[in-house]
């Protein structure tokens, strides 16, 4: 029997059509897969289903029966329970208050029962393994424990049906397979799973069916275990993805990024690296191991406690991002939500703002609508118009956003905190040839990620951090996961 039905829905913003007459359904107690390219339509079905939007036409069934969802509150009350994409939450709330936000534990009179709920909050994080305390400042937390958080305010409604929109894009490799254990226990409890993500090697590992969207409209639903990778990958992109050659860099002799004994307490310290033009190197680290801090720190978001750092053989020591952008730093941060993008500016000025900045030009209205326009071509950014607002554009064309900002600067030293979070396998190609494009230019590339395949196709050299400091550094060519892991997790003197 099917657990939820989709029937010939249609959903438009303004004159973009999201989704177009889909039809497919979810059997009760399987997980599920949906993926697709960026503004396919995958999220959009998910808030149709959590009853954050209304299709235009069509209707969606449960257990066989047609509803009408009037909003989120009705959707779980219904048992339908949703994990963002994007970290949703109250962050000058406690944990405990996030997970019942909107649906406290009261007593007499409306009251609320606060130990009560301080009490199921600390089974839940128990039950996740995270090591929080229900009373913590969710703006406090790190990126990975807030997308986990959503998990745990999704378990405790005892939800039938668990809607996942890219669960695992701030998780590190541990963290995802603790997920995915909790996932398959909650099947095997008879939960029906619906599992949006673009890493389709977690798709065949946790979903029995995978559907694909394109453009909006259905194209096929594939068994895993009659389905390949390339049978997916085509129906979602609508071609065959070119294996492209990688063209040899020229490495310059001196380095064009230097940093010496780099300490900023409590994040990290005595972090010492080089990095040549034409290089991209990779600092990969689990979570809490400070490499995101040093990022921001080498682009002016917070002062070093101690160090020197150098660009081009100059000194260098920027008090803001404006300062870094301006000697040829840029960073594209993790968070685009928080820090990546204006969300009252329109994309055109999304887009042209950095440059701006950087060359300390008047922002002159046509070349601006140019610029914008030629971005959003460019880097093939699904949007209504450069006028439209960011929160119209789907979770992957935003990040498109975020990185033509600031790659349209041109960096002699290019920072990618994260850089294809929440993009298809399609963007994540083109991403991947356009860093390798600067690096072939001259710039030195310094990369975050959590994606160890990503940091072993796209990095020359691997620096691994623990605890705040580098641990070691491994040639890409001769690393594998395992060597890489083993490094990030693994203390000296400690059994592997």
């Amino acid at each position: 029997m099917a657990a939820v039905e989709f029937r010939h829905i249609d959903k438009s913003f303004g004159a973009v059509a999201a989704l177009r007459d889909v039809t497919f359904a979810v059997t009760d107690g399987e997980a599920h897969a949906i993926v697709g390219e960026n503004g396919a339509g995958k999220s959009t079905l998910l808030k149709i289903l959590a009853g954050s939007l209304r299709p235009d036409r069509g209707e969606l069934s449960l257990d066989g029966s047609p509803v009408a969802l009037t909003g989120p509150r009705d959707a779980l009350a219904r048992g339908i329970g949703l994990v963002h994409q994007e970290m949703l939450a109250f962050p000058n709330l406690t944990v405990a208050a996030n997970i019942f936000a909107g649906r406290e534990i009261t007593g007499r009179f409306g009251r609320l029962r606060e130990a009560d709920m301080r009490a199921r909050a600390a089974d839940l994080l128990a039950r996740l393994h995270l090591p929080v305390s229900p009373d913590a400042p969710v703006d406090r937390l790190p990126v990975a424990y807030r997308q986990l958080l959503q998990v745990a305010r999704a378990l405790a409604f005892d939800c039938r049906i668990l809607a996942l929109d890219e669960p695992t894009t701030s998780l590190t490799a541990g963290e995802t397979d603790h997920l995915f254990r909790i996932l398959e226990n909650l099947k095997r409890d008879g939960v029906t799973l619906i599992y949006v993500s673009h890493r389709l090697p977690e798709v065949f590992q946790v979903c029995d069916r995978i559907t694909a969207l394109r453009d909006g409209g259905y194209v096929a639903t594939f068994r895993r275990d009659t389905a390949t990778t390339d049978d997916v990958v085509q129906a979602m992109v609508g071609r065959v993805l070119e294996t492209r050659a990688t063209v040899p860099r020229a490495i310059t002799p001196e380095p064009l990024l230097h940093v010496e004994g780099l300490t900023r307490a409590p994040c990290f310290e005595d972090i010492s690296l080089s990095i040549a033009g034409g290089e991209i190197v990779a600092l990969f680290g689990l979570v809490g191991s400070g490499r995101t801090e040093v990022l921001e720190t080498l682009v002016g978001i917070a002062p070093p406690t101690h160090g020197t750092m150098t660009v081009g053989g100059r000194p260098y020591a920027c008090r803001s991002p404006r300062d870094a952008a301006r000697a040829g730093v840029a960073l594209v941060p993790e968070d685009r939500q928080r820090e990546g993008l204006f969300f009252n500016l329109s994309l055109r000025h999304n887009l042209v703002l950095p440059s701006a900045e950087a060359r300390r030009q008047l922002l002159v209205r046509r070349a601006e609508r140019e610029t914008s326009a030629a971005l959003l071509r460019d880097w093939r950014i699904r949007a209504p118009s450069i006028d439209a607002m960011p929160d119209s554009l789907s979770g992957g064309n935003q990040q498109k956003v975020v990185l033509a900002k600031w790659l349209a600067l041109r960096p002699r030293v290019l920072l990618l905190d994260e850089p294809t979070k929440g993009v298809d396998v399609g963007a994540k190609y083109e991403i991947h040839a356009v860093v390798r494009e600067l690096a072939s230019n001259g710039a030195a590339c310094l990369m975050v990620s959590s994606d160890l395949p990503e940091v072993l196709v796209l990095a020359d050299r691997i620096l691994v951090m623990r605890e705040g400091r580098i641990r070691g550094e491994i040639a890409a060519a001769a690393a594998d996961e395992e060597s890489v892991m083993r490094l990030a997790a693994t203390a000296p003197g400690e059994a592997a």
